[in-house]
């Protein structure tokens, strides 16, 4: 079996994670837990069983067009559109998609697209 964590490039780990955890993620590992000291160069954030690492960016970052975004398929997305909406981050809800799911989408601190996304309630 063989999984896949993506890593996202950022420009600065520490506000990236406190702005992930307070919108309901959870950061479970960093460098500095087997370094102690270091300079905090990558973290593991996670949603539920979905988990996603951010690394410092060394090169020059990309403007406002990102060349990844990050899908989470979850049971539910009422609770992310509630947080999300009372720390006014900006959302777009798809209420039926074409494919039989319900979507919401925003654009993190670094401006990378989030989605979460539902099967249709019947």
């Amino acid at each position: 079996m063989a999984d896949c964590t993506p890593f996202l490039k950022v420009p600065d780990i520490a506000k990236t994670i406190e702005w992930y955890v307070d919108i309901g993620f959870t950061c479970t590992a960093t460098n500095e837990q087997w370094e102690p000291g270091c300079e905090l160069n990558w973290a593991m954030i996670k949603w539920e069983n979905a988990a996603f690492m951010i690394g410092i960016a060394t090169g020059k970052i990309n403007g406002e067009e990102k060349d990844a975004s990050l899908w989470f398929d979850t049971d539910s997305i009422d609770n992310i559109i509630n947080i999300l909406e009372s720390k006014n981050i900006p959302v777009n809800i798809e209420s039926e998609t074409f494919y039989g799911r319900k979507v919401v989408s925003f654009r993190d601190i670094n401006g990378f697209d989030v989605s979460f996304s539902c099967a249709l309630s019947k």
